[in-house]
């Protein structure tokens, strides 16, 4: 990659600066290719501890709107009470209640939060939160997210895998956001752990994910120690990768110094339906996802033509 494409990168990509001075973290989001708006949206605050990304649907203004909302209401809840489940649920009640909303308002999110010696992650929708820990070498990718999607629920339920999924016609289609749908109630899942030595958080939306693998993406986080360059080079991957999407990307380091004592992940998700269901034919686990899911699936169907 081309010194002269991370310098274009860095030139567009509209990147909003933090709450507060960096020093651990580093943000960037780019508008890619293919779409004339950008419907992405950002923000941090390293004294506060707080990072989240935000990916639009909707189409033109609608995504904008949404994505937004999600941010302002991080930010609110950054100011005063830290409860931010509460602030993703707030956004959802404003989408749905908006004159303006055609029901195809919404937005999903990435939410990274510090609590001490430890990080939790708040997610809803196809953004993701990867953990990069300097083990063996170039290092160590875990998702630590994992997708509400059409897709993701196929997998899940084992029929089709990884490399299917990969190519799958139905990738984009997500199966809860915030807002978007006439369902006052929000899941929203969570995982949290202690910060080891070294490690980096990466905070992206499906413009990232979706255009590069993340073998790549580790061997980026493992050559650059610069999170402003290391930002700029997995926006130019994902470029030269196609562009599709909105691209918006955050990463950041563990504090120093990190906590040494390693305790055991926490985590609440909606899988307890897939978790129950593992020993039945893929044919009945599928099924029984998508009467989990309830309106879901329906919503994604709009949302296949515009995210």
């Amino acid at each position: 990659m081309s010194e002269t494409k991370v310098r274009e990168v860095s030139r567009h990509s509209g990147t909003v600066d933090n709450a507060s001075g960096a020093q651990r973290s580093a943000g960037t989001t780019h508008p890619g290719f293919k779409r004339e708006q950008n419907e992405d949206a950002y923000w941090a605050d390293e004294q506060r501890g707080i990072w989240v990304v935000a990916d639009g649907l909707g189409g033109h203004q609608a995504g904008e709107i949404a994505s937004k909302t999600v941010v302002e209401e991080i930010q609110r809840s950054a100011a005063t009470d830290r409860h931010y489940e509460r602030a993703l649920q707030r956004a959802h009640a404003l989408l749905l209640g908006d004159e303006n909303n055609t029901a195809n308002m919404g937005s999903t999110a990435v939410v990274a939060a510090e609590d001490g010696a430890y990080f939790h992650i708040y997610w809803v929708g196809d953004s993701r939160a990867y953990l990069w820990s300097p083990d063996d070498g170039h290092g160590q990718l875990r998702q630590l997210t994992s997708d509400h999607s059409y897709v993701q629920m196929l997998v899940d339920s084992g029929a089709i895998n990884s490399a299917e999924a990969a190519n799958h016609p139905n990738r984009h289609v997500i199966t809860r956001c915030i807002g978007g749908s006439t369902n006052p109630k929000l899941e929203i899942d969570r995982v949290s752990a202690p910060w080891r030595p070294g490690q980096k958080l990466l905070l992206c939306s499906d413009g990232l994910s979706a255009e590069i693998d993340p073998d790549q993406i580790a061997e980026i986080l493992a050559a650059n120690d610069d999170n402003r360059r290391t930002v700029d080079l997995l926006v130019a991957a994902a470029l030269d990768a196609g562009g599709k999407d909105n691209i918006t990307v955050q990463v950041i380091d563990a504090p120093n110094p990190a906590p040494s004592r390693v305790q055991k992940w926490t985590s609440r998700t909606g899988s307890a339906l897939q978790a129950s269901a593992q020993g039945l034919p893929p044919l009945v686990r599928i099924a029984l996802a998508i009467c989990a899911l309830g309106a879901g699936v329906t919503l994604a169907a709009w949302l296949l033509g515009n995210h």
